[in-house]
């Protein structure tokens, strides 16, 4: 009988032991008070979007995880939101030989990898540390130790990223303290540089399919942004029914739409007159453009300048430079005086927030412009191509209305 018994408590433990292994991820009350949220319910995939290839690609198991259901056709799995500051935790399982990535400050268009930076997962157990083996800011920095576990076994990424430092531990290993987010980087070969510091600075979160059955669980996250992308936001791209004005060229490629020369206008349709605008942009050398809302082509003259507010982008202008509203609201305390937040031929993130007369405008999340303005109540979207030899440069433009509480 002692014999039975023995066995039946064996039998136990081990369903138990299944059970939690098999449990869905969940928040602790700390975690909630700090702020964590979960990336990865364990059920589903709802939270993210197919960066490309076969939907089947990526799929849950009954264990609660994120794996490569069909290894080689799904790229990256990125999440709906973005995110620019953020704590950051997954484990992840590698097979042997294999390869996979997560991405941060990644664009929805492009290789997050190079749109944003990649912090490399490979099997490299043993292998001397570099900027391509495991651990690594892919092609730009490499960790200070390895600290991946053999293959077959489970490992634990914390990735710390706020303004321009990464700190990033594995398996508990601090692989990365203090790193500056700075001229380090290329693209493929290091004849090619790519500095970290003219990527986006703001982004999706993703996992990448590199060929092999790599496994996820116990995804969270905790957004340190000072103002965290809302929920819901519809993305703006570039089709035939979008009104032309003026001169310039406009061409786009999913959510990335470029402007060359000018001057000349592009307009989406009607928005609501309440309305946050975020986008990444990236001008030229000595660019000029302009993120119009509450806009409309200018009565007298349609080809010439719309009639609404224009969010300036133009790093070289001492007094209507990037953030300000053109010729009506400038830089507020405690940044007057600083001048322009950001520089030609390097990505930033801006954000506009039009609600009743109170507009505000941001650059990678530093306040710029803090006004009130009563010249327009609504209008559309409008993007600026401000003269000849000027490129510029959006993507994921998105929008949301903004309710009354």
């Amino acid at each position: 009988m002692r014999g039975w018994r023995f066995v039946v408590v064996m039998v136990v433990l081990c369903l138990a032991s299944r059970s939690s292994i098999g449990a869905a991820p969940t928040l602790n009350q700390a975690e909630r008070d700090a702020g964590w949220a979960l990336l990865f319910n364990g059920h589903d995939l709802t939270g993210w979007t197919m960066s490309g290839g076969n939907p089947e690609a990526w799929a849950v198991n009954g264990d609660s995880e994120l794996f490569v259901a069909k290894p080689g056709e799904g790229w990256w799995l990125r999440t709906d939101r973005m995110y620019r500051d953020f704590e950051l935790t997954l484990d992840f399982f590698l097979p042997p030989g294999a390869n996979s990535g997560v991405g941060v400050r990644g664009s929805s268009d492009g290789d997050p990898a190079f749109t944003g930076m990649e912090i490399q997962i490979l099997d490299t157990h043993g292998q001397e540390p570099d900027v391509h083996n495991c651990g690594a800011v892919y092609e730009a920095i490499a960790p200070s130790a390895m600290a991946v576990n053999p293959p077959g076994q489970w490992n634990t990424y914390r990735i710390m990223l706020v303004g321009d430092t990464l700190n990033v531990w594995l398996n508990g290993v601090r692989i990365h303290a203090g790193q500056k987010i700075d001229s380090r980087g290329y693209f493929r070969s290091p004849e090619s540089p790519l500095p970290m510091n003219k990527r986006a600075t703001t982004g999706y979160i993703a996992l990448q399919d590199h060929g092999h059955a790599v496994r996820f669980r116990n995804i969270k996250i905790r957004d340190l942004s000072t103002d965290p992308e809302p929920s819901g936001m519809t993305p703006v791209v570039l089709n035939d029914s979008m009104m032309r004005k003026g001169g310039g060229s406009w061409e786009g490629s999913g959510r990335t739409i470029i402007g060359r020369d000018g001057p000349g206008h592009l307009f989406t349709d009607e928005l609501p007159g309440d309305i946050e605008i975020r986008a990444l942009v990236k001008v030229s050398v000595e660019g000029n453009s302009g993120l119009y809302f509450r806009t409309v082509p200018n009565k007298d003259n349609p080809d010439s300048w719309p009639t609404g507010y224009e969010a300036q982008v133009d790093n070289d202008d001492p007094v209507n430079f990037t953030g300000c509203i053109y010729d009506r609201a400038h830089t507020t305390p405690p940044y007057e005086g600083r001048g322009c937040f950001t520089r030609d031929e390097v990505w930033f993130d801006y954000r506009i927030r039009a609600e009743g007369d109170h507009i505000r405008t941001w650059i990678n999340g530093i306040p710029v412009v803090d006004a009130y303005l009563d010249n327009f109540d609504t209008g559309r979207i409008a993007l600026q191509t401000h003269n000849p030899g000027s490129v510029i440069e959006y993507r994921d433009l998105r929008w949301i209305e903004i309710k009354p509480e």
